[in-house]
């Protein structure tokens, strides 16, 4: 597991600069944006949700809900729409939008990675496919991508969220599961209450225990499910983004 300890000043100048900065994500050795991983192992993976942030850095924040706190276990860099602004319809290169109260959720996790090698139809897709279930509108969903320049760019999708191979892999292996909800905030749209306790968390600038301002966004009362990933073949059914 790879600690990350955040400057404690980051929070003088108000908390959407102290976000800013605080998942500004470093660079490899080839200019692409590195994640960043704070937990690898949820207490239960029913309780893992993403909420993924246009402003700024574009990038995927996954939460596990913890009895009355909510914890950061990991932040990707994403790549989004080329175009801004709420989805209206299937094909308008838009990104859609949702709220605390309304999210979405994953409804189907596609494992490409024997289709890829029989075929280079899916590839642009990467190793796994998260479809996402959008009232309205088909084809939305979570996955890798065949031009990993076009994250470090952050806007250059036809609607899905890109992420980098290795990290929509992480994703799979340790978070990710069948019904997690996934809010997508607007464009404008400041972080959420709970994000920036989680932070302070991080930060040493509150303990778990200490429970500060506590948001009840999310209640969880079935059991743990195991993980179940399609093995991608009838992912021709559906019709994907990009």
């Amino acid at each position: 597991m790879t600690l990350l300890f955040l400057p404690t000043l980051l929070f003088a100048e108000g908390w959407a600069d102290s976000l800013k900065v605080a998942l500004t994500f470093d660079r490899d050795s080839l200019g692409l944006p590195v994640r960043r991983v704070f937990e690898e192992r949820p207490l239960c993976r029913d309780s893992v949700f993403f909420v993924i942030s246009k402003i700024h850095q574009e990038h995927i924040c996954v939460y596990e809900k913890r009895r009355q706190d909510t914890v950061l276990l990991a932040a990707y860099p994403c790549c989004l729409s080329a175009i801004r602004g709420q989805k209206v319809h299937e094909g308008d290169c838009r990104t859609p939008e949702s709220w605390p109260g309304k999210p979405f959720r994953i409804w189907r996790i596609s494992d490409l990675r024997k289709l890829n090698l029989r075929t280079s139809e899916f590839r642009m897709f990467g190793p796994y496919y998260h479809a996402l279930k959008v009232p309205g509108v088909a084809g939305v969903g979570i996955h890798g991508t065949n031009s990993p320049s076009s994250i470090a760019h952050g806007r250059r999708s036809h609607g899905c969220i890109r992420l980098l191979n290795e990290d929509v892999t992480h994703m799979v292996e340790h978070y990710s599961a069948v019904g997690n909800q996934v809010i997508i905030l607007p464009e404008k749209k400041e972080p959420l209450p709970f994000e920036e306790r989680a932070l302070r968390v991080i930060c040493g600038l509150e303990s778990e225990t200490g429970m500060g301002h506590e948001i009840n966004c999310f209640r969880y009362s079935r059991p743990c499910s195991r993980i179940h990933i399609d093995p991608g073949l009838d992912i021709r059914k559906t019709r994907l983004g990009l």
